[in-house]
This record gives C-alpha cells, structure tokens and sequence, in this order.
C-alpha cells in the first residue's frame, strides 16, 4: 500500500512516522494494571475451574461459585468464558492443552514461511516464520495457556496464513478459526471481516462457510448466556464495562504485555510495539486491504474497549501481528520509493 502513495501523502506519512516515533520514545502512559504478589489471577481462576470440571462438577456452575469466591464479575454473561478450553482441558489436561498450543504454533510458523512463496524473498520469508515463533513463544507455559486469547492467537495466525497462501481452499481457514471462535469470541472481527472478504471476491461457497459458522457461534453463545444466567444470585458482581478509551498507548501496552517485548524499558517497547503497523503497510492487493483492516481494526478494539486490567486481550493479536516486523525492510523502500515519486508493488496482489 505505501507503494501507492501519491508523493504528498507518503511525505506526510514519513513526518507521522517520525512524529509517533518521538512519541514512543518520550511518553510515559498510564501502567498496566497486574495483581500483586500472590494475588489471584485470572489465569488462576481458569485453572481453579478445569480442576473443579474435572472432579465432576458442571462448568458453568463451578465457574459461577469460583468467579463468585473471589470477587469476579458475573454479569452480563460475557464475564464467564465460554466453556471450550477449560473443559477441554479439564479432560486432557492442560499439558495435553499446551500440546495443541505447541502444533498450531508449528502450523502457524509453517504456514506463514509457505504463504508468501514467490511473493517474498527467502530471507523474509525466514523472517515472518522467526517472528511468528516469537510471538508464540508463550506455548512454552502451560499456565498461560489458561488465558483463551493466546491459543485464540495462535487460531487466527493459522487461518491468517491461509487467507494469504491458499484462497480458494476455504476450509483451511474456517476450522482453525472456527476453533479459535468457540475458544475465544474475540475471533468473531476475523470471522466477520472473512465473510465480507469472501462476498468482496465472489466466493459464494466460501462466504456461506463463514456465515454457517458465525450462526452457529451465535447459537453457542445463546446457550452459553442462558447458562449462565441460571447460576446468577442477588448480589452477584456486575463488570465495569469495556469502554475504558485507553486510545493507542493502550493497544501498544497490551502487545508488549502479552509479547516478548515486555522485558524492555517502556519508551523503547512501546517503539517496537509500533512499528510491526508499519510493516503491514507494505501489503498490496486485496489481500492487502484485508490484513491492514484485520490489523487495525484490533488495534481499534482493544484502543477503545479493553481496560487496564485486561490488557491480556493482546494476546489475541500474537503472533500474527509481529509479522509485520519481517515487512519492514519492504515497508520502507516502498516509502522511500513513495517519496520520491516512485510508484512499484512490492508484494504482488
């Protein structure tokens, strides 16, 4: 896309890049809200439940007695995650759980090396599959596993790769995230996006594909909602909401929370954080237009909705977003390329 820039636009672009770069490297936005030492996480809470489904007792109601012990929300019914993963893991385990995890990885990294032959160089190429494993590296906890946005990721890189590698075999795409929906409806943004994409590209079957699966997801979650509502008792908790407006430090904080970029002093994180948006400008085509909107309408998601505490909701973005870091060097020459009144597509569409 910045290939295509008219001369004035990618000046301006250049400037705003400069702009947010200075940004990055001298705010210091609000922090993270974590739990202190010793204190009862989230993470915790979802192990707690598979332990209670695996002795026997139904999910939904040993969900709403440990959500209700230590002071989680139960209304409205989306503060109970759907019963998927802990289930599944209750079942197998969550070792067994992380197992999974560590395959999707693996089909993800391959998927993403193969999506771009003949399209990228094989050094970039190289590139995207390092990123994606960095980005997945979090596999190697089990604990964190318990967190649905992370294999509710991995979900997303898998059908990702196949938006861009395979178009026409529909199939690939829609069971990854199809698993990834029912984990986490956090996925839905990709599912609807793909069912518009699909309408954008005549691919009728592919399009009745995805509106089967999102009727079905909505069927879950009605279920899921009744549910939970049966469990409700006078004085149950009601959430504070998800409009907490944290604006673009919010979404760069929820990356580098959820990334291996959370080692880093801040100002030098929230950067990096960045700069893979960059990255995924060097896309051209549809297919271009698809992963700029998938990206950014993320980043617009977690910006405006998700609150301090949650700011794990990044990890529905991992790995797939620091792929963008492998398109950089891309990015970059197409911007210069720009500025100089040069127009060229550098990722064929």
């Amino acid at each position: 896309m910045l290939a295509r820039l008219p001369r004035p636009a990618a000046i301006l672009f250049a400037i705003l890049l400069v702009a947010l770069s200075v940004w990055c490297l001298t705010t210091t936005p609000p922090p993270i809200k974590t739990a202190g030492k010793g204190g009862y996480t989230d993470a915790r809470l979802y192990h707690d439940i598979a332990a209670a489904v695996a002795k026997g007792a139904p999910y939904h109601q040993a969900a709403a007695e440990l959500h209700r012990a230590h002071h989680y929300p139960l209304k409205p019914f989306v503060t109970m995650r759907p019963p998927t993963e802990i289930v599944l893991a209750a079942n197998i385990g969550w070792k067994g759980f992380q197992k999974l995890c560590v395959v999707m990885l693996i089909a993800g990294i391959f998927g993403w090396v193969i999506a771009f032959e003949g399209r990228l160089l094989w050094l970039e190429r190289i590139g995207l599959g390092v990123a994606i494993a960095a980005g997945g590296s979090v596999v190697s906890s089990d604990w964190l596993m318990a967190l649905q946005e992370y294999p509710a990721g991995l979900c997303i890189a898998v059908a990702f790769a196949g938006i861009i590698g395979w178009p026409r075999k529909w199939w690939y795409t829609v069971i990854p995230l199809g698993i990834g929906l029912f984990i986490r409806e956090l996925c839905l943004p990709f599912a609807l996006l793909a069912l518009i994409y699909a309408g954008w590209n005549r691919r009728w079957v592919e399009m009745a594909a995805w509106g089967l699966l999102i009727a079905a997801f909505g069927v879950f979650m009605a279920i899921h909602a009744q549910e939970v509502a049966a469990q409700w008792k006078p004085g149950d908790i009601t959430s504070q909401g998800w409009h907490a407006a944290q604006g673009f430090s919010g979404f760069l904080k929820a990356v580098i929370y959820t990334s291996p970029l959370q080692p880093l002093p801040l100002r030098f994180a929230l950067f990096f954080a960045m700069l893979p948006l960059v990255g995924w400008l060097a896309m051209g085509g549809r297919e271009g237009v698809f992963s700029v909107v998938l990206v950014a309408g993320y980043a617009l998601m977690i910006a405006l909705f998700s609150r301090a505490d949650t700011f794990y909701w990044g990890a529905i973005v991992m790995p797939w977003y620091l792929a963008g870091f492998a398109l950089l060097p891309r990015a970059f020459v197409q911007l210069y390329g720009a500025i100089r009144g040069e127009r060229r597509a550098l990722i064929p569409a």
